[in-house]
């Protein structure tokens, strides 16, 4: 055997560890949310400006960082699985977490993609068939 397949790669490990960053930012996120919205961490602001703060300013940030951390992490898995990992388990499961954490994504790029080819008029872009 060759010393490349023997010594397993850290990429499969990595893809895992971003999913549960993902994961862990989300949950931090959400009871961030939760305690400013009820009122108990305003820091001086009234809790709907907090509320509105933390939605439009940290959901945009969380948004980015957390594409952009899945997006790693997918890429890693893959590579992982590519080099033939030893551990081809854990590199799965990255994979497997990591798109479960970029399906929500798709599915709201694809629906805001939806409702603008809906109330876009294609018929000066599209030729028509008809006489």
């Amino acid at each position: 055997m060759t010393e490349d397949t023997q010594t397993p790669t850290k990429l499969g490990t990595t893809s895992f560890i971003l999913a549960i960053a993902v994961v862990l930012i989300w949950c931090i996120y959400f009871a961030l949310f939760a305690a400013m919205t009820e009122g108990g961490l305003t820091f001086g602001m009234d809790s709907e400006t907090a509320g509105y703060a933390l939605i439009f300013g940290g959901g945009a940030i969380l948004t980015v960082l957390t594409v952009l951390i899945t997006l790693a992490g997918i890429i890693t898995g893959v590579l992982a699985l590519r080099k033939k990992d030893p551990k081809r388990g854990i590199a799965i499961t990255g994979l497997v977490l990591n798109f479960l954490c970029f399906a929500p994504y798709c599915l709201f790029f694809g629906l805001v993609a939806l409702g603008g080819l809906q109330t876009a008029d294609l018929t000066q872009y599209i030729p028509s068939f008809g006489p």
